[in-house]
């Protein structure tokens, strides 16, 4: 099978020929159609995590995918030759055929194509997660998410709105009457002023997708007994202790549960998937390209949305 590979780090990624994975009893062999592109992925490939994030070489790039189900160990009963379904996997998706664990996928939403499907289990799970299952935000209270318009966070604006949170939303101005379609109420321009200067109120619940000094400065604007949840960097316990809030980073734990339920409000129609471009596997180094200088296909500078790539021509 084909698959794009980084062979050692910070090299460039190359389309070879690799031997078809072998299924265990508990594993689905999926035929994938479409990937999508995760900029921790260019990190981990560059080598200047590796001392954290160490990767094999040499190394299939992807964690979450769409496609068909190929074939079924002889101890998985759930799913058969042909479904279509979309979820994570550690083996790397960057490939025609990848394996994967019955406990990390779910049924595809037939109102999405494959394209679209791929783009979702990571930043929705991780939207998820971290605002009710480590942010416990509840109906009627405010949440700040920082990075709003990022894949995670336009998940999270989606999520917290639709359940009826006050959602507020650091972003560029660029991306402000996007973040307001999908359910901000507010949008905080970050080049204007720091938004500890801007809002007047606390908020209950902080989605730090940014890191670095705007996760410092949040703790301004949490009220006590608040929860602060980030996703790039830990959280300090003398501040938490500080300002009498809860705190912690959070790392995403796939399950086929949680995409289910995800799948049913994309179904629905109730959140929606934001692809950004969709590239050829074969272009997989041009897109990594094109992510590093933020522009996209044509050239032109990129806003929001996630960058996908097509693996395989979608079934009829």
């Amino acid at each position: 099978m084909k698959a794009a590979r980084v062979l050692e780090y910070g090299g460039q990624l190359l389309l070879n020929d690799v031997p078809m994975p072998t299924i265990e009893p508990d594993e689905i062999l999926v035929k994938v159609r479409s990937t999508a592109v995760n900029q921790l992925d260019l990190v981990k490939a560059s080598g200047t995590v590796r001392q954290i994030l160490p990767i094999d070489l040499p190394w299939i790039p992807g964690h979450e995918f769409s496609g068909n189900v190929e074939q079924v160990g002889s101890a998985v009963t759930a799913w058969v030759r042909g479904d279509a379904v979309f979820g994570t996997s550690d083996q790397g998706a960057y490939a025609e055929y990848v394996l994967v664990k019955p406990t990390t996928i779910a049924k595809k939403p037939t109102r999405l194509s494959f394209e679209e499907a791929a783009s979702v289990p990571i930043a929705a799970q991780t939207a998820w997660q971290g605002i009710f299952t480590h942010g416990l935000m509840e109906k009627g209270q405010t949440i700040l998410i920082h990075g709003g318009a990022g894949a995670v966070g336009s998940y999270a604006v989606q999520l917290a709105s639709r359940a009826g949170a006050t959602v507020i939303a650091t972003a560029s101005r660029t991306d402000e009457a996007y973040l307001h379609s999908i359910g901000a109420t507010r949008v905080i321009d970050y080049h204007d002023a720091p938004f500890e200067k801007v809002l007047r109120e606390k908020v209950d619940v902080v989605l730090d997708l940014v890191g670095g000094d705007t996760q410092k400065r949040s703790f301004e604007v949490l009220k006590e007994g608040g929860h602060l949840v980030a996703t790039t960097q830990p959280v300090s316990s003398e501040e938490t202790t500080r300002h009498r809030v809860s705190g912690a980073m959070m790392r995403l734990a796939p399950s086929a549960g949680g995409l289910h339920r995800i799948a049913q409000l994309l179904e629905a129609g109730t959140i929606r998937p934001d692809v950004a471009s969709v590239y050829a596997l074969h272009d997989a180094a041009q897109a990594w390209k094109d992510i590093a200088a933020n522009v996209s296909p044509s050239g032109s500078r990129r806003s929001h949305g996630k960058i996908v790539l097509r693996v395989a021509v979608e079934q009829a």
